[in-house]
Order: C-alpha cells, then sequence, then structure tokens
C-alpha cells in the first residue's frame, strides 16, 4: 500500500509541475503527455529505490524525497532540452521561409511602413523601425512573434538563403515579455538577410527578464542557407520574425513551430 502511495504522489508532484509551467510558463501541452510521464516514472523508481534501500521514516518519502527528485530530474530534463542542437531538415524550396525559432506563434500582425504607433487594450501596435530599430526593413510586412519557452531549443536559424546584410545590437531593458512595451523596450539583436533579388527578412532577437544575452554568430557579409543556425538566446525570449508582404502565411497564432524545420510562409515571388 505505501508502495502505491509514493507512486501515484511522485506522478502526482510530477504533474502539478508540469501543469504549472503549462499555465504560466507556455510549455506545450504534449509534455504532460510525453516528459511528465517519464518524468513520472522514472522519479517512482528512484524513490522506491531509496525507501528500500534507505532506513528513511515514510513520512520523509512522501513528499519529501519524492519531491526533492522530482525537482531534480525536472531540471536536468530542462537543460537536456535547452542545450540540445537536434539536426533538423529544411522543407520546402527557396520560395519557403522556415522558422527562425522553436516556440509558440502568439501573433501574426500586418504592419505598413510608416504605421503610426499606437494603444489598443494596453497592445501597442508599432511601426518596423521601433520594433527591428533600423530602417533598413521599411516595407509593409509580416511581423510574426515567437515565444521561446525554456523547453525549446534555443538556437535561431536563418529564415531564407542569402547574405546577412545587417546584425545590429540595441541595449534595452530586461522586463517580462508578458509585458506588451517589453517587446519595444528590451535589449534585442536585429539580423537582416538579403536574397540575390532585393527580398529581405529579418530576425529580432528579443531578451526577457533574466536573459543572460542574446547572440548573433554570423557577421555582416556572411552568406547564409535557409534553416542555417545564425544565432541563440540563452533562457526563454522571443524571436519576432519580420517578411514581405507578398507572402502566404502558412501558420496560425498558438501554433508550435520548430527553427528550420516549420514553413512559416510562402513567397509569391516569379
Amino acid at each position: 500500500m505505501k508502495e502505491l502511495v509514493i507512486v501515484l504522489t511522485t506522478i502526482l508532484l510530477s504533474t502539478s509541475m508540469f501543469i504549472f509551467w503549462v499555465a504560466k510558463g507556455g510549455f506545450n501541452k504534449k509534455y504532460l503527455y510525453t516528459d511528465n510521464i517519464i518524468l513520472g516514472i522514472v522519479s517512482s523508481l528512484i524513490t522506491l529505490g531509496i525507501y528500500f534501500l534507505i532506513d528513511i521514516p515514510f513520512w520523509m518519502i512522501v513528499p519529501f524525497v519524492s519531491g526533492t527528485v522530482v525537482l531534480i530530474l525536472f531540471i536536468l530534463l530542462f537543460l537536456y532540452r535547452f542545450f540540445r542542437n537536434p539536426t533538423r531538415i529544411i522543407p520546402g524550396g527557396a520560395n519557403d521561409i522556415v522558422s527562425p525559432a522553436d516556440g509558440r506563434i502568439i501573433y501574426i500582425k500586418e504592419l505598413e511602413a510608416n504605421q503610426i504607433p499606437v494603444t489598443v487594450k494596453k497592445k501597442r501596435i508599432a511601426n518596423i523601425k521601433e520594433i527591428t530599430k533600423t530602417d533598413i526593413l521599411e516595407q509593409p510586412c509580416y511581423l510574426i512573434g515567437i515565444a521561446m519557452t525554456l523547453f525549446d531549443v534555443h538556437y535561431n536559424r536563418a529564415p531564407i538563403d542569402g547574405e546577412v546584410v545587417l546584425v545590429k545590437h540595441t541595449e534595452g531593458t530586461s522586463i517580462g515579455l508578458n509585458t506588451p512595451e517589453s517587446t519595444l523596450t528590451n535589449e534585442r539583436n536585429t539580423t537582416v538577410f538579403k536574397r540575390a533579388d532585393g527580398v529581405m527578412a529579418g530576425v529580432v532577437q528579443i531578451a526577457a527578464r533574466g536573459v543572460n544575452r542574446c547572440i548573433v554568430m554570423s557577421k555582416e557579409g556572411e552568406k547564409m542557407e535557409r534553416g542555417q543556425i545564425f544565432g541563440k538566446i540563452r533562457w526563454g525570449s522571443q524571436a519576432d520574425l519580420i517578411i514581405p508582404r507578398n507572402c502566404e502565411i502558412l501558420v496560425r497564432e498558438g501554433e508550435q513551430v520548430h527553427a528550420g524545420s516549420t514553413v512559416i510562409g510562402k513567397l509569391l515571388v516569379d
């Protein structure tokens, strides 16, 4: 009977932790049925092993020992998921724009070149220059925001083939990304890619609270292939993708995307 209590309590602790991060941290719900199940089973086996091998009072096993085991394994799982760099198969053709980051689509906006910033229900609608801190992308565009959680791969990939024509770092605040003004005031890197036919796409790495820094490893003048790694962000953050309006958008808000392997849109060019 005690063994069953240990197993059920351990699985409950693991599930509670994942539900919290799904609700508050934006984690994908699939982790409740994948990582959570694995973590719960492994934690239960380790806790049972400690119970049988070490003379510890039952009241300390549940919930203190099982809780400590779940927390340690969760941290190790997070470190594995965060720092991994899986091989990605780049789909589609030259006119397909791939996601620059792993994460969840939080907005898809249409911005005009000279749009005046306004506030709608505490959510700012800004112009392109205000977001990118450069005027190189002053054209009608789509702005697609991708929220990166602690479980997402944090390497960023080029959305199109082309030359890196701009790498710009902008100092700023480090307020939480759930604050509307964070997408305009937080520290960021803007990287712009330009194809041989003149088509440009930009990626804005936006730092979140507690982020060490946004890193761009590519240099201006470097040739990049679609899906090639150009940078990374440490800890949870956001990546905004700026692409031309002459594009068919193939994703929607709330969808989980993966850097280099999810096609965000298709350029409508000859």
